[in-house]
């Protein structure tokens, strides 16, 4: 029979095992931080409020009663943001809160000291803290554009909302958000408007053109008529070419011009010859009678002939042209000045050159008319000239420009000698393009 007392023992000795235990956790529960403090690199929590860098040391030997030397002098004049981690050893905690400020820290024994980075460079044993700036950066642009009228009034508004990231850490992201609402601009509205590009109006420039016009001509003394016929010129057309080069400032501009002009006209005679409708006597014979006192009397035998009438008519046309190479000055005036949109007069002379003559002229005798030879011609002459013109802005540096001008001619288009005395007189229409550098 089993003794009941053996059971005994075995049951009270399976509940006293358990003292040592409650004693541990009870001891545990009266001091965690002084036992977190004496084990090796044990995992905290810490947590501290926006302040300066020595106050979150101080803060963290308090509660953890772990020795950190620094200087706090130094330190005092760092301030760190708002602060917050979970089960992190303590280098890591360290490494947090010296994140950005320049400083490191070197663990002896169970003492951490932080000094800054260039003083811990060349020590191997110690940790240091990677310097990181605060970083700002626009991760989420968000732009509403909002146009009020008002009347006649529009205000256009433009709101950028910018998401900016003040300070990452590993733990703690603090985000601030900036709305700025800014009037863009607040114009008068005046309806449909056309939108001119800026443009450029001054310093130098060239202008290449085309001239179309229509001569007159004037006769110092009576053109020559041969008898029973007309001459006649009637001025056909002129047309040039052109390229003016010069400076503009404001409202004046003055430059040379080099061109090219051709005077065209037509030229008309008509003259009528006659000859015949007479007789013409001839003599068949001849015979004398002598009389007694010695006197001779010669008698003649007579016939007549008739000459017809004969007509000739000379009746000729021909397209007479005169070439010259211009070479003059020019000046304007804008008596009108707008953005894009001017009005100037002109004024300019030029010494034309002659280059080339075809046609026709009156001679003499017939055929009455000969090619213009270029001794008959003057090889220069001086012109001169006034006008209008204006000028459209169609691009940043490039202007279209229409003018007219009327140009006089000093002297005749011909010789002295030669008899055929012709003043022109001339209106020229110009289109041009005038490009700014």
């Amino acid at each position: 029979m089993e003794n009941p007392h053996l059971n005994i023992l075995p049951n009270r000795k399976n509940g006293l095992h358990w003292l040592p235990l409650l004693f541990l956790f009870a001891l545990t529960l009266n001091s965690p931080l002084r036992s977190l403090a004496q084990s090796f690199n044990p995992l905290i929590s810490f947590s501290v409020e926006s302040c300066t860098l020595d106050k979150a040391l101080e803060k963290l030997f308090a509660d953890y009663e772990l020795n950190v030397a620094f200087s706090k002098a130094e330190l005092s004049k760092i301030r760190i943001e708002s602060y917050s981690c979970s089960y992190k050893s303590v280098e890591e905690v360290l490494s947090d809160l010296l994140k950005g400020t320049g400083y490191g820290f070197k663990k002896i024994g169970k003492q951490y000291v932080i000094r800054k980075n260039a003083q811990l460079a060349n020590d191997p044993g110690a940790m240091v803290t990677p310097t990181v700036e605060p970083k700002t950066e626009i991760t989420k642009p968000k732009r509403d554009t909002v146009v009020s009228k008002t009347g006649d009034t529009i205000r256009i508004y433009d709101s950028v909302q910018i998401i900016r990231t003040v300070m990452r850490y590993d733990t703690v992201v603090k985000v601030e958000h900036e709305i700025r609402t800014d009037t863009v601009y607040e114009v008068k509205y005046q309806g449909w408007q056309i939108p001119w590009p800026k443009f450029r109006n001054n310093g130098w420039f060239i202008t290449p053109s085309i001239a179309l016009g229509s001569a007159q001509f004037k006769h110092e003394n009576e053109m020559p008529k041969p008898e029973n016929g007309t001459v006649d010129v009637t001025p056909s057309l002129v047309y040039g070419l052109g390229l003016d080069g010069g400076y503009k400032h404001n409202r004046l501009s003055g430059g040379l011009s080099i061109g090219y002009r051709s005077v065209r006209y037509r030229f008309l005679l008509e003259q009528t010859i006659y000859s015949g409708d007479y007789y013409v006597n001839d003599t068949l014979d001849t015979y004398y009678v002598v009389h007694p006192a010695g006197d001779t009397t010669y008698q003649y035998i007579l016939d007549s002939t008739y000459i017809p009438l004969t007509t000739t008519n000379y009746a000729y046309r021909d397209v007479n042209r005169l070439d010259y190479l211009t070479i003059g000055l020019f000046a304007t005036f804008d008596f009108v000045k707008m953005e894009h949109f001017r009005a100037f007069v002109k004024a300019g002379a030029s010494v034309d050159f002659l280059v080339g003559q075809t046609g026709s002229l009156n001679a003499a005798e017939p055929p009455f008319h000969a090619p213009i030879s270029k001794e008959q011609v003057e090889p220069t002459r001086f012109s001169y000239y006034g006008g209008l013109g204006v000028a459209w802005k169609v691009a940043n540096r490039i202007e279209f420009v229409p003018e007219i001008h009327y140009r006089m001619t000093n002297g005749s288009l011909y010789r002295a000698e030669f008899p055929f005395d012709m003043r022109m007189r001339l209106w020229d229409f110009r289109l041009g393009l005038t490009y700014y550098f």
